[in-house]
């Protein structure tokens, strides 16, 4: 099981600059093919199952965000996102939200959760599998954590943590530079 961790402090808010400046050459090598070679399965907030290949598409921009309702730092996040969804939706980017909780005993939180924030791109129950292959199978939970993708389904940028600040700009950027893939 994944190891919630929730602290706030200065040092985490140094990690979260550093890791959102910082893309490794291994995670630059991560592409949504490897992702789809997994064929993970998903669930939905009506508890149907839902093969991630399809929610994420080809060709296509794509943002995947690793969340939870109980995340102070998600819920400054979750507006930016709909704001980018919104603005680049008819360019084809893709935003999915993936819930690190549990599909039995939370869908009523999330549910309400994704009423409450007015949320307008899919969001499913994201099997520990998915975020522990995102996070080199590390079990410790760092949230939110998003990962942007050009049409080409390569790394452009990881985000861990946000900050309303740094964090909108960081990701805004990282979209643009996606959506610029998109326009040559």
């Amino acid at each position: 099981m994944i190891k919630k961790i929730v602290t706030v402090s200065v040092a985490a808010f140094f990690a979260f600059l550093i890791s959102s400046i910082e893309t490794s050459a291994q995670q630059q090598g991560q592409v949504l093919d490897q992702l789809r070679a997994q064929n993970f399965i998903v669930h939905n907030l009506q508890g149907r199952r839902v093969e991630l290949n399809k929610l994420i598409g080809r060709g296509k921009p794509v943002v995947i965000d690793f969340w939870a309702t109980w995340c102070g730092p998600c819920r400054w996040e979750i507006p930016h996102l709909l704001e980018l969804s919104k603005q680049y939706r008819d360019q084809g980017l893709i935003v999915i939200g993936l819930t690190v909780e549990d599909p039995q005993e939370d869908r009523n939180a999330v549910k309400a959760f994704v009423n409450e924030f007015k949320m307008t791109y899919p969001v499913a129950f994201a099997p520990e599998e998915i975020y522990l292959f995102f996070n080199n199978n590390s079990p410790q939970l760092r949230i939110p954590n998003t990962l942007v993708f050009g049409p080409d389904g390569k790394l452009i940028r990881r985000l861990i943590g946000y900050n309303q600040k740094a964090g909108k700009d960081i990701l805004t950027k990282a979209v643009d530079q996606a959506m610029q893939i998109v326009k040559q």
